[in-house]
């Protein structure tokens, strides 16, 4: 974690490639909101930590300790909140606790009502616009090597492979398509879930008197943090001190893991919008915007809720405007940048998702071919190990084989680490080892698919003639 003396540029320490935090607000001016709004903020976490200290409401809301304190005078000088008690160190802000009175628990009820927030004070659309705008010049392309890396523990075809390489390392919208089961949405989610790279993400905005949140601790992950703030339940007033306290970069701002999502047939038309909380009275930004700076994954496209040309239109559209447009229930649109890298898996003709018009705009197109005998022992064999299942070389090639003549069900990567589980559930019910055998596969094909493995001619047994390649 970098750490910086205050008044020094948080550029200047920063590596190649990390975006720098911006500064810290200088006045409450700065932080373009309006003094009643971070009034309301700071009385609603009083209430829920209780007896905070200054420098305590500072780090939930993320605001320097000298603009909380100038808040806790007005509130104080209104009588909404007072001093119950020193400690004894000389920092004040450390030192001194405060607690609502009375009539600032009824001033607190009440803003409660109008909004359930209360974590760290949310930035402003123009402020976010810049700063996603800044680092989404200064990104850099995901390398070959890590995207090869990413790649290493899985079996794929080597030229579907090198062409995927390079439609991702192009950081362009792409769709991967083929046979199902053959590894196209592992690949994808290994490519994600190894992203390199770092984002600045702000916990909240604000906007025509409305809050969206968009950091989301299930699909985040911070790089460093010297506050770790997060919601209880609807608030947002959770909180855990780490560390010395940052007061010369805005704390309003996350740094973030380069974000990777996935969704799937639970997408709908309504998740592509805001999301508003009836109880909380706050929203929740969508899916796209939480993936900013990184990349969305929509698998088995074609099968949501929302038809394949209205997620195209929305999604490419904004692609290539760089923005998007959000509407709040109150009927405001609210323009957001569009920084995502669109994914799409699928097992379905790309010609039957969408027109050529469509299609044209995903510029990168790579078909996963089906999984071969060659392949399929390869998994199989992996499988095998990962899984301490014993087997035999000789085995391996007689299940192969026999697999590879079967007409009930193609051969693919899914299918053999079925096989290989429902092996393992079998000797466990019969007390045995689990060890792969003809037998053991014949009694899994059959609980698998319902239909015994026999060859395509329909001649019982395996034949032996039939080679597969190591």
């Amino acid at each position: 974690m970098q750490s910086f003396a205050p008044g020094q540029a948080a550029v200047a320490e920063r590596p190649a490639g990390v975006p720098a935090m911006p500064p810290a607000p200088a006045s409450l001016e700065e932080t373009g909101l309006s003094p009643s709004f971070l009034l309301e903020l700071v009385l609603k976490v009083i209430h829920y930590a209780d007896t905070p200290t200054p420098d305590h409401v500072g780090r939930v809301v993320g605001l320097p300790v000298k603009l909380v304190e100038a808040l806790l005078e007005s509130l104080k000088a209104d009588r909404l909140c007072e001093i119950v008690g020193g400690g004894s160190t000389y920092d004040l802000s450390t030192s001194y606790r405060f607690r609502l009175t009375e009539r600032g628990e009824q001033r607190a009820e009440q803003a409660l009502e109008r909004c359930r927030y209360a974590g760290a004070a949310p930035v402003t659309i123009g402020q976010y616009q810049k700063v996603i705008g800044s680092q989404s010049k200064d990104r850099r392309r995901p390398a070959p090597e890590a995207i090869a890396k990413a790649f290493n523990s899985l079996v794929v075809d080597e030229a579907a492979a090198g062409l995927l390489s390079r439609a991702l390392s192009s950081g362009r919208c792409a769709m991967v398509f083929g046979p199902s089961g053959n590894g196209k949405t592992s690949l994808l989610s290994q490519f994600i879930a190894n992203l390199e790279g770092e984002v600045l993400i702000p916990y909240a905005l604000y906007a025509y008197g409305q809050i969206i949140r968009t950091f989301d601790a299930t699909v985040h992950v911070r790089i460093d943090s010297t506050d770790v703030a997060g919601p209880p339940s609807d608030s947002g007033a959770a909180f855990k001190r780490v560390g010395p306290r940052d007061e010369s970069t805005d704390r309003r701002w996350v740094r973030i893991r380069r974000p990777g999502l996935v969704v799937g047939g639970e997408l709908t038309a309504e998740s592509l919008e805001l999301g508003y909380d009836p109880i909380a009275k706050f929203y929740q930004a969508p899916k796209h915007v939480k993936a900013q700076g990184g990349f969305l994954l929509v698998d088995d496209f074609g099968r949501q809720k929302v038809s394949p040309a209205e997620l195209l239109n929305r999604w490419i559209m904004a692609l290539e405007r760089g923005s998007d447009y959000l509407v709040l229930r109150t009927g405001e649109a609210i323009e957001f940048p569009f920084d995502v890298t669109l994914l799409f898996s699928t097992n379905l003709n790309p010609t039957d998702l969408a027109d050529s018009a469509f299609l044209r705009r995903i510029l990168y197109k790579v078909r996963m071919p089906a999984t071969g005998p060659k392949e399929f022992k390869q998994v199989l064999r992996q499988v095998c190990a990962e899984q301490a299942l014993e087997f035999a070389d000789a085995d391996l090639d007689r299940v192969v084989r026999l697999l590879t003549q079967t007409r009930n069900h193609p051969l693919s990567g899914a299918l053999a680490r079925d096989l290989v589980s429902i092996i393992r559930d079998n000797a466990e019910h019969d007390n045995g080892n689990p060890a792969l055998s003809v037998a053991a596969i014949e009694l899994a094909y059959l609980q698998f698919t319902g239909i015994a493995a026999q060859p395509a001619d329909g001649k019982e047994g395996i034949d032996q003639t039939r080679e597969v390649e190591p």
